[in-house]
C-alpha cells in the first residue's frame, strides 16, 4: 500500500482527503493539532524522527495560514510567521525529508488562485503564495513529479464571516480537489499547474 503524507493547518481539506483516500492508501500526517508547529525550526527534527524510514510515495503539502489585514494593521512578527509557514516550512520539510523521497515521489502543493490574482488587504499573504508558486515551478525543473493545485475559495466553513470575498473568486468544491489528486496519483493528470 502506498504512503501518502499530508501536512495541514486547516482541517477541512485534510479530513476530506483522508476519509476518501484511506481505504486505498496508508495516510500519515502532521499539523499544529498534533504538536507539529511548522513555524518552529526544532519541529523539523521531530518530524524526521516520527517518519523515520518510511518512503513517501505522495507528499501533499497543504500547510498554510490564511490572513487578511491592511498592511499597517499588524505586526512584523505576525507577517514573519505567515512567510515562515507559507513558504519556508515547505522548503524545510522537503529538505529534511529528502531521504524519504525518491525520483518517483509525487509532490503536490495545494496552494491558491490568490498566487495569480490580486485581493485587497492581503499583501504579505499573497506575496507568500506568489513565492511558493515560483518555488514549485523551479523545483519541477529538478524533480519533475511536482504538481501545483490552485483552488479558488474552498467551499467550507473556514472562510465564513472572516472576509468579504471578491466576486471574481468562485468556490471550489472539496470533491474537485480530491478528483485532481486521484488523477495525479493514477497518472491521468499530467499538467504541472491546475487551477480549480
Amino acid at each position: 500500500m502506498k504512503n501518502i503524507l499530508i501536512t495541514w493547518h486547516s482541517k477541512w481539506i485534510w479530513k476530506y482527503l483522508n476519509s476518501n483516500l484511506e481505504k486505498n492508501y496508508h495516510i500519515f500526517w502532521f499539523s499544529r493539532e498534533n504538536w507539529f508547529d511548522l513555524t518552529k525550526i526544532e519541529t523539523f527534527e521531530k518530524i524526521k524522527k516520527s517518519i523515520w524510514n518510511k518512503k513517501i510515495d505522495i507528499f501533499i503539502l497543504n500547510a498554510w495560514v490564511w490572513e487578511f489585514w491592511k498592511f499597517e494593521d499588524n505586526s512584523l512578527e505576525k507577517y514573519e510567521n505567515i512567510i515562515t509557514l507559507n513558504l519556508l516550512a515547505n522548503v524545510r520539510l522537503l529538505k529534511i525529508l529528502e531521504e524519504n523521497i525518491d525520483k518517483n515521489t509525487k509532490i503536490i502543493f495545494i496552494w491558491s488562485i490568490i498566487s495569480k490574482k490580486f485581493m485587497k488587504n492581503a499583501s504579505v499573504y499573497q506575496a507568500s503564495k506568489f513565492w511558493l508558486r515560483w518555488f514549485a515551478w523551479w523545483l519541477k525543473n529538478e524533480w519533475k513529479k511536482v504538481y501545483l493545485i490552485n483552488p479558488n475559495i474552498v467551499n467550507t466553513n473556514f472562510h465564513k464571516n472572516k472576509v468579504d470575498l471578491d466576486k471574481r473568486f468562485k468556490e471550489t468544491k472539496l470533491i474537485d480537489i480530491l478528483y485532481i489528486i486521484k488523477d495525479i496519483i493514477l497518472w491521468n493528470e499530467k499538467r504541472f499547474e491546475i487551477d480549480l
